[in-house]
């Protein structure tokens, strides 16, 4: 070797080293290169992107554009993603109980369509940050997670003859205190990641048809089809569906501007905590125009034969017949396999993901770097 040679090696090598002892986020390799930036995905069924393809989910867009776009140069990244439908941010009481008592651990596996509470938020990023560990790196640099809406469920958020204060209650304690508790669990099992809370959107509205809800309703209570007319007429709707509308419209308002004001609280009490810039907060793009079964609707709705329009509903109804009476025998934990079939009902479909990735990329633009 010249001694040139050896001494653009040893330069190179220097900087290398002196890249990692300084614990920078961004590493110099031996030869100028950044070292992948590392995208953790971990939450419920709206960040995991229910019934779409992968190449429409969101955060598939994100890491797009955080490759090519983000850092005003192309950027190795490598995306993680733990999230999956139905998860919870904490693993419940008296689900985690049957387990304990059925043997089995919070991370056996289930098909991520699949809606279960586990593995919970608080779950996933443990074990990311282990595979994380295992293989040399300390952790994501960017940690994207939506969640608080299983946690209550949906049936109870939406529910027209719910009690509007125990709701705001639910809201505070999941969208709020919980999911304050999983930040703060993130940050201490990935101690140089940024974090990116992901708002809900109005699902319910006055753009919403009624008699397409009404459809969509007894569609997923497994109404018998040859009675559905009885029920879903010009005639009936007025005199029994009107006000369950109204009502409906009335929680998801409650849900969508509630969980909007607690899951910011939440990103400010971590930033006040660990200094400004370490979390962000995203609300949903999608307008009361975009809500379910409405003419400009950005959600999946509900097709023929009770099957949702979604690129996944054929898969998923097979899997959760398969699962779910499975998971019931052997832990005495039940859910209901007719709804896991009709999962991807009013989740954004490709173009609500589009929206929900441009936004997500405008408001990182700036505070990624």
């Amino acid at each position: 070797m010249s001694d040139i040679d050896r001494r653009s090696f040893l330069k190179a090598l220097g900087l290398s080293a002196l890249g990692i002892a300084l614990g920078g986020k961004r590493v110099i390799l031996a030869f100028g290169q950044d070292a992948p930036y590392r995208f953790l995905v971990v939450g419920d069924s709206l960040i995991f992107g229910q019934g779409l393809e992968e190449k429409d989910k969101f955060y598939a867009h994100t890491a797009e554009w955080l490759r090519n776009e983000a850092f005003g140069r192309p950027r190795s990244v490598e995306t993680k993603v733990k999230a999956h439908s139905g998860s919870t941010l904490k693993f419940h009481p008296e689900e985690a109980e049957k387990y304990r008592k059925a043997g089995r651990d919070e991370t056996y596996p289930f098909k991520p369509e699949i809606n279960v509470g586990f593995p919970s938020s608080w779950k996933q990023i443990e074990v990311a940050a282990d595979e994380y560990r295992a293989a040399g790196v300390g952790g994501a640099d960017l940690v994207m997670i939506s969640g608080g809406i299983t946690d209550i469920t949906t049936s109870k958020v939406y529910d027209p003859k719910g009690d509007d204060a125990l709701l705001r209650a639910n809201i505070k304690k999941y969208c709020g205190d919980d999911m304050y508790d999983v930040l703060e669990h993130a940050i201490a099992k990935h101690p140089n990641a940024k974090l990116v809370v992901i708002g809900y959107f109005n699902s319910i509205t006055e753009y919403s048809s009624g008699s397409k809800l009404l459809n969509a309703w007894l569609e997923a209570l497994s109404f018998p089809r040859a009675f559905k007319f009885v029920a879903n007429n010009p005639i009936a709707r007025p005199l029994f569906f009107n006000r369950l509308r109204k009502g409906a419209i009335r929680r998801s308002r409650i849900w969508k501007e509630e969980s909007d004001l607690q899951l910011a609280n939440a990103v400010e009490r971590i930033n006040a905590k660990h200094g400004r810039g370490r979390a962000i907060f995203i609300p949903s793009p999608l307008t009361d125009e975009n809500a379910a079964e409405a003419p400009q609707t950005k959600l999946f709705t509900m097709g023929k034969g009770g099957v949702v329009k979604d690129a996944k509903a054929r898969e998923r109804i097979r899997d959760c017949r398969e699962a779910l009476p499975k998971l019931k025998k052997e832990t005495a934990i039940d859910y209901p396999v007719r709804l896991c079939e009709v999962a991807a009902i009013a989740h954004p479909n490709p173009a609500g993901s589009k929206a929900y990735a441009d936004a997500i990329a405008s408001k990182l633009r700036n505070w990624i770097s």
